[in-house]
């Protein structure tokens, strides 16, 4: 090992002994979800858990175990508004923490209910959902949105703009717009005893990709792969050389992590065109449930949709609308 390469091993351990890890369990895959807590003289915790009692409890004991309560935690940055990384900010917002938030979640948050309602029942109408299951996922997409804005409390939160340096509890950090994942998400970066870190929310994991959810069943869905697309191009100019990552394990070498994010969204493009093929034209539901069987949940549709939006304006795929669903076949 060269003297600069020690010196560098040096720094990034040194970086690790000022960032604590705190786990969460969720009861999808990877079974976990990751919350940072950044010492300094005013403390700064990154994404804040699972929801509900037992992530209270997983809050707690996680603070715990490295010396700290939820009352020492003075600034909590949420990286993007799925309940699994906001779960925790009414407890910690009690305990007297200043909740920072990316601005279009804020302003995502406060929409009219109604006119949220259109939007879902639209989507789920365009993705071929239809009957008792078109009106429940409508339903459960309008508590989402009252959910989350009960956890966020918009109205108190501080925003946080993307593709910007802002300054929080004392440090300084590069803010990148990453959406694909959810419309709303944010990386940062900063320094930490002599390393270039970032806080990558789930944008970036190394042993996975995470859904291109973008906005949920709302108008929009279409674009969530090229959203990611778009949030990997960000990311390439990252300095950064350890990830701290909201999924999956802490990890060096980004860049790599990049070019694999992006051959995972070439894979889902691939499969979906190859499924709209064999059965189109077809409703995304029906090709997302070609492409990986029956859909259980949201996310593969999630993920073809994002993917067919991608292949329509590429031009691989056309669509027509009949009774307000989309018809997708090879073009």
């Amino acid at each position: 090992m060269t003297a600069d390469a020690s010196c560098g091993a040096v720094r990034a351990d040194r970086a690790h002994e000022r960032i604590h890890r705190l786990e969460f369990d969720v009861p999808w895959p990877p079974k976990h979800v990751a919350a940072y807590l950044l010492e300094g003289e005013e403390p700064i915790l990154f994404d804040a858990g699972a929801p509900d009692d037992a992530g209270e409890t997983e809050l707690r004991e996680g603070l715990a175990e490295i010396g700290y309560e939820p009352a020492d935690i003075d600034h909590v940055v949420v990286t993007h508004v799925h309940s699994d990384h906001i779960g925790q900010l009414p407890v910690l917002r009690a305990a007297g923490a200043t909740v920072h938030a990316p601005a279009r979640s804020l302003s995502r948050l406060e929409r009219d209910l109604e006119t949220a309602r259109e939007g879902f029942r639209e989507m789920t109408t365009a993705a071929g959902y239809e009957g008792d299951r078109a009106t429940e996922i409508v339903e459960e997409e309008l508590e989402e949105l009252r959910r989350d804005r009960r956890l966020v409390e918009p109205e108190t939160a501080r925003t946080i703009e993307p593709d910007a340096t802002v300054a929080i509890g004392g440090r300084e950090f590069e803010t990148f717009a990453t959406p694909g994942h959810a419309v709303d998400h944010l990386c940062f970066e900063t320094t930490v005893e002599g390393t270039t870190v970032l806080f990558s929310g789930d944008a970036l994991i190394e042993p996975f990709r995470a859904g291109a959810f973008q906005v949920g069943l709302d108008h929009g869905a279409d674009g969530a792969v090229d959203a990611y697309y778009e949030a990997m191009d960000r990311l390439a100019e990252t300095d950064a050389t350890v990830v701290f990552p909201g999924h999956g394990p802490v990890f060096e070498g980004p860049q790599a992590v990049i070019e694999a994010t992006r051959d995972r969204l070439d894979t889902l493009l691939e499969e979906t065109r190859e499924a709209a093929a064999a059965v189109g034209p077809a409703s995304p539901l029906a090709i997302a449930e070609q492409r990986v069987g029956t859909v259980r949940h949201m996310a593969p549709l999630l993920d073809t949709l994002g993917a067919l939006g991608t292949l329509e304006r590429e031009g691989a795929v056309t669509y027509e609308t009949e009774d307000g669903v989309r018809y997708y076949e090879i073009a």
